[in-house]
């Protein structure tokens, strides 16, 4: 049997694991996949498993992964916890490097499928942190859910998360480091989206409208980089093509292929110029290093993409 998840399948005789971090979205997610909701329906708690990763980063933190222990416990679902010891000077990426390590680990050690509470308010931030940092047009659409990773709560505002929770006298542990704006996250969230929306009430409604026009775009994108790249293709691509392609389009080119052979990176700007560049400068038989796992290499006039 299957049912919806906010257009993702769930199949009812397969293994989820749902990140709880005992902060508010992820106490009101677990409650949901438990009890059911208008829009997510419940699963057995046998086919659920909790886990919480302890960064580590606050001295308190150990309380919070008693605090999901016990919910676990409550709701009769399998528990899996780490603590790591990244430390007051951790950054938002290292700990969500080792969050998601985590994570994977547990999905492989149980051939799951993973689930988020990333919700509304956490896509449009996300979309502004990918605008600073560059990540061109992908960035808008970065959040979403596919076949490893489900994300049912996108369609939900934090304060009806915070209305539910309310509503179902649920419980949950204030993270103290949400408020420090040294984080960028926190930056966007605290000062960046206020300042917006004291200029223009309306700014998160319209981010919503164009990340729901970017998806749109991206189908498109996508169809054409088909007649491109077969589904079944040889790591090579010819030179001539991406010197007299447009950049734009080589650039996109060149991240199909690369996230196609390195699916866990996801090239910013910067690296697919430098890549373009060198495909139109370089001689045969150079090599360049992409990533951490990655290599082109050209061949007269074919460009081979490879693990070094």
């Amino acid at each position: 049997m299957i049912v919806t998840m906010n257009e993702t399948k769930v199949e009812q005789s397969k293994m989820y694991v749902v990140a709880v971090s005992g902060g508010v979205d992820s106490v009101v997610l677990l409650d949901m996949l438990i009890h059911g909701a208008e829009e997510i329906a419940a699963i057995d708690p046998d086919q659920l498993i909790v886990a919480h990763f302890d960064h580590g980063i606050r001295e308190d933190s150990v309380n919070d992964a008693e605090f999901v222990r016990g919910l676990a416990k409550r709701y009769g679902v399998r528990f899996e916890t780490e603590r790591a010891t990244l430390g007051q000077d951790a950054s938002e990426e290292m700990a969500r490097e080792a969050r998601y390590s985590f994570l994977r680990q547990i999905c492989k050690n149980y051939s799951a499928t993973l689930i988020t509470a990333h919700h509304q308010d956490d896509l449009i931030e996300t979309m502004l942190i990918n605008l600073i940092r560059g990540t061109g047009w992908r960035g808008l659409v970065s959040l979403n859910s596919n076949s490893r990773i489900l994300r049912p709560l996108l369609n939900t505002s934090k304060n009806e998360l915070i209305y539910y929770a309310n509503e179902h006298d649920l419980q949950w542990q204030e993270d103290s480091t949400n408020e420090d704006t040294k984080y960028l996250r926190n930056y966007v969230r605290h000062v960046l989206l206020p300042t917006m929306a004291a200029k223009d009430p309306l700014v998160s409604m319209k981010l919503l409208e164009i990340n729901e026009k970017t998806k749109a775009l991206k189908i498109i994108i996508a169809t054409e980089l088909q007649k491109i790249i077969p589904d079944e293709y040889e790591p090579v691509i010819s030179r001539y093509n991406i010197i007299m392609w447009p950049e734009i389009v080589a650039k996109e080119v060149l991240y199909s292929m690369f996230t196609s052979l390195d699916p866990s990176w996801h090239p910013q700007s910067d690296a697919l110029q430098r890549a373009v560049h060198f495909i139109k400068t370089g001689q045969t038989g150079k090599r360049m290093e992409v990533g951490k796992s990655l290599m082109i290499q050209i061949e007269k006039a074919l460009i081979r993409f490879k693990k070094p």
